[in-house]
């Protein structure tokens, strides 16, 4: 289970890395709706690259970042950064 950390009033944050990757997850509560809203930022060798919202608004905050990491990780596959990479050799 992630390390969920405040970062403002009722804010959550977490941050993890997938190879050279690293995702920086951001999340609001909203009681009202009983959800939980917020962004991914996607950063490569200390540059962002992307800010994906949270499309479809989960019931609880692990939920929320299982599903940032799936769009994450649909963005990095799609990456024009990644499909103009040339393949690395393993010697």
């Amino acid at each position: 289970m992630p390390a969920l950390s405040g970062g403002g009033r009722d804010a959550l944050s977490h941050s993890e890395r997938y190879q050279e990757w690293e995702f920086h997850y951001s999340l609001m509560p909203v009681p009202a709706r009983a959800a939980f809203f917020g962004t991914a930022q996607i950063h490569r060798e200390g540059k962002r690259h992307c800010e994906l919202p949270i499309f479809e608004p989960q019931c609880n905050a692990l939920a929320s970042i299982d599903l940032l990491r799936e769009q994450c990780l649909a963005w990095i596959e799609n990456c024009p950064v990644v499909a103009n990479q040339p393949a690395t050799s393993a010697n």
